[in-house]
């Protein structure tokens, strides 16, 4: 089951997505979250008002993002404007906050302010941890923990993009399949067993 609730984010400086080594499904089990449940975190400097807060719950909950997301606009043209740009089911918040702002960038009057974040999505009871996965590669972990044998979980840290890979050819079975999904072919190999 799905809750989206509204909370006030004390800080925009979250844990990082990288990683040294690849770790095992054992070792990841303990630091993933629930990827039932999101939270939308609100972020105070955006000083949304009360309608505005309802109108990003609505947008989340409507459209089914995942986490980690993040929703980005120029405060000068307003939340419903052009600019409102999102990033939705990264690996990690700060790859979704850099996207969502690259697009607002993108996206807003030229001369106007920047954008800032107005809300980020993340797991409920989120905590700074050395490894994060999107809500749907969270999901397909389950079945990671159940295959047998040798296997392989690739991941983009520029993107939400994720594969996973099982027998001989784990490795570059994930790695192949996520880089095609990829548009930066960035990914690397998350897990391994």
């Amino acid at each position: 089951m799905r809750r989206v609730a509204m909370v006030f984010l004390p800080s925009l400086c979250m844990a990082t997505h990288a990683f040294a080594q690849p770790l095992t499904g054992a070792e990841a089990k303990d630091l993933l979250f629930n990827a039932d449940e999101l939270v939308v975190a609100v972020n105070p400097a955006a000083e949304l008002s009360d309608k505005d807060r309802n109108t990003l719950d609505i947008l989340v909950e409507s459209n089914g993002f995942g986490y980690y997301g993040a929703i980005s606009f120029a405060p000068e043209e307003g939340l419903l404007s052009e600019s409102l740009q999102g990033a939705f089911n990264f690996h990690s918040v700060e790859d979704a906050n850099a996207a969502a702002r690259a697009a607002c960038e993108a996206s807003r009057k030229p001369d106007g302010s920047p954008c800032i974040i107005a809300a980020q999505l993340l797991p409920q009871r989120w905590r700074p941890a050395r490894f994060q996965l999107s809500q749907d590669a969270t999901r397909a972990f389950e079945g990671y923990l159940e295959e047998a044998g040798e296997k392989a979980l690739a991941s983009s840290s520029t993107t939400g993009a994720f594969a996973v890979g099982t027998g001989e050819d784990a490795e570059s079975t994930a790695l192949e399949e996520c880089n095609a999904r990829a548009p930066d072919k960035d990914c690397v190999i998350a897990l391994r067993n």
